[in-house]
């Protein structure tokens, strides 16, 4: 198993939000969610007056311009960055009354829960909100700090950068704890784990996470299959003794193949797999697919089983090892499996025709690379004999992106946090 420790079709639907401000599957207004938000919801930006609204509202509008490819210019006052000696309460109404310029009647404002502002209006003739609220702050603002305060943003091109901005207001996107410092993996650790690994239940050291297709109009989320993959601060903590496995690329990747045997080893006598077995996602290594541990699986499982099994080949292994490939993936096809490619990063997609090779799945971790290259995905989604998992989905930005891309399958933590 790898140990990694080191034209968009139109949606028939708007691009769903999984986020618990704005779903498509429990809107709060109740309306179906096929079809434009609601006045109330979606349309609130076109309210005389430019009546001040929430997160949720801003949400929702984002969710309107998307789906509607409406224009709106968004300026963004980032007031949670001030420093302490500007962040005061007569501070903060100053820089709002600077930042909150006429922007007509289809203008809004939104006031943010850690502070921050968001106006947003439809693009216009003259100078637009940006500039009229860059000028406004220039006196009130030293010109070093503009830049840290004043964002600006388009909608609906910049979609997932405004919904980014949003869940950083809502303190749902947290910056990850710096790495504790540990000793790098030794052949001497990695001896260790292979002795405990002998009768180790491997399955609390994996991460499960539901792979689902995402069907708005019927307000739910469909299963498709259980992504299991290692968890590298589990693993450290219980077979390294803290070690760093990604300080040695050889030695992380050998642990990463007895991981991986352990785990198959143990496949049929789980008691949850045996009463009702579904559908997994398993990532393994070219040497594990060949390995004496999924050999043996191969050779106990009934044939009726085996197309539940949808092996993830790493992309990079497969571009290394050209001549191993073809008879692996004719053994693999001919068993029942399902393959699928893992691909870390987009630039890989151009050296890969996914459907020739026989992958009926391609996995890919949403990243901002991802929505700066969207050509890169198109072929793949053209395509229809292999279906793109956009994996990695922790907010709402990377799934209404994916969504208006056109992909309809998704995995990663604000899935799962949705299923409960």
């Amino acid at each position: 198993m790898s140990l990694s420790l080191a034209t968009p079709r139109q949606p028939a639907s708007a691009p769903p939000l999984d986020h618990p401000l704005d779903h498509p599957l429990d809107h709060p207004s109740g309306h179906p969610p096929g079809h434009p938000p609601p006045p109330s919801l979606g349309r609130r930006e076109a309210l005389p007056g430019g009546e001040a609204g929430t997160a949720r509202d801003l949400a929702a509008l984002v969710h309107h311009c998307t789906a509607s490819d409406s224009r709106r210019d968004v300026v963004w006052l980032r007031l949670s960055t001030l420093p302490p000696g500007l962040d005061r309460p007569h501070h903060r109404r100053l820089l709002r009354e600077a930042a909150t310029p006429p922007v007509g009647p289809r203008g809004r404002s939104f006031h943010l829960p850690n502070g921050d502002l968001a106006v947003v209006a439809p693009p216009g003739p003259g100078a637009g909100i940006a500039e009229t609220t860059r000028a406004a702050l220039e006196g009130a603002l030293p010109e070093v700090m503009l830049g840290q305060v004043l964002r600006t943003m388009r909608l609906p091109q910049e979609a997932v950068s405004v919904l980014a901005a949003l869940e950083e207001s809502l303190g749902l996107r947290q910056p990850p704890a710096p790495p504790a410092d540990a000793r790098p993996l030794d052949p001497a650790g990695l001896a260790e784990a292979e002795r405990a690994l002998r009768h180790a239940d491997v399955w609390p050291l994996h991460a499960r996470q539901s792979v689902c297709r995402l069907i708005p109009e019927e307000g739910r989320l469909e299963p498709v299959r259980e992504d299991v993959r290692p968890i590298a601060a589990s693993v450290s903590e219980r077979l390294l003794g803290g070690r760093d496995a990604s300080a040695s690329p050889a030695l992380a990747a050998h642990l990463g193949d007895l991981l991986a045997a352990r785990l198959l080893a143990t496949l049929l006598s789980r008691r949850d797999w045996q009463g009702s077995p579904r559908p997994l996602h398993l990532p393994l290594s070219l040497a594990t697919l060949s390995g004496p541990a999924f050999l043996h699986l191969d050779a106990m499982l009934p044939p009726a089983l085996k197309p539940l099994l949808t092996l993830g080949l790493p992309a990079l292994e497969v571009l290394a090892a050209p001549g191993e490939v073809p008879l692996l993936r004719r053994f693999l096809l001919a068993r029942g499996y399902r393959l699928a490619l893992e691909v870390p990063e987009p630039g890989l997609l151009a050296a890969f025709r996914p459907a020739r090779l026989g992958i009926a799945t391609l996995r890919i971790p949403f990243s901002p690379d991802l929505p700066a290259a969207p050509g890169m995905l198109r072929t793949v989604l053209e395509d229809r004999r292999t279906e793109l998992v956009l994996a990695g989905c922790d907010g709402a930005a990377a799934i209404a992106w994916g969504w208006k891309m056109g992909i309809r399958l998704f995995q990663g933590r604000a899935i799962q946090h949705r299923r409960g």
